[in-house]
């Protein structure tokens, strides 16, 4: 079909405006897709401050295969060392507290056998998930056992690991939680990340991140 001759211009301004509107519609659509990153929350020292705290170890590490270079071969072996890392950041950034790591609580259940589960394999993990409000059990029994042992109250529980090959060199995300033993009640989370050179130095980073250096 032929349109009249006077409707051309008119057509012409509405194929202009699809055609400018096009790119902005699609940044827009990029944008809605894009997910926005969750903020990484300081962790409030000072109530801690004289308390034994337990760290308990990862048992979720995941990294693609180009971060994996710079890894241990093994899971056994990545999980064990992203352990060291986090804890050694701990102690160095929060001295205030006394982090008893994964090698300490494993101790303690060796010498309470019968009494709670090898803290390697205590379901920890499952606290990765953001809408978790308070701890599920059986992790919540267990938790309550082990801070009774040690004569505290609340947890840490590094819930997840993940490295990504990013363009600025590894990308390296830890999700924290800290959790009250005796209530259940999830007091604390972030999720922390930062981009390094290595896996090991992007892991420090972002647990650093959460142990601000005040002068």
């Amino acid at each position: 079909m032929k349109f009249p001759a006077s409707h051309h211009p008119a057509l012409l301004l509405a194929a202009m405006l699809v055609c400018v509107a096009a790119p902005a519609c699609a940044q827009a659509t990029k944008e809605a897709k894009e997910p926005k990153l969750a903020p990484a929350p300081a962790l409030l020292l000072s109530p801690l401050a004289g308390q034994s705290i337990p760290v308990l170890p990862v048992t979720y590490l995941v990294a693609d295969s180009a971060s994996s270079i710079g890894l241990p071969a093994d899971l056994h072996g990545r999980l064990r060392w992203a352990d060291s890392l986090v804890g050694e950041v701990l102690q160095m950034r929060g001295p205030e507290v006394t982090w008893l790591l994964g090698e300490e609580l494993r101790r303690i259940a060796r010498r309470a056998p019968g009494t709670i589960n090898d803290p390697d394999k205590m379901g920890q993990a499952m606290l990765r998930a953001d809408g978790l409000k308070r701890i599920p059990d059986p992790l919540f029994s267990q938790l309550r056992m082990l801070a009774a042992l040690t004569n505290g109250r609340q947890v840490m529980v590094p819930a997840a690991v993940r490295f990504q090959s990013v363009p600025g060199g590894i990308r390296a995300e830890v999700v924290l939680v800290l959790a009250d033993a005796r209530s259940g009640a999830l007091l604390w989370r972030s999720t922390p990340f930062a981009i390094a050179a290595t896996p090991a130095a992007a892991l420090a980073a972002a647990v650093a991140r959460i142990l601000p250096d005040f002068n």
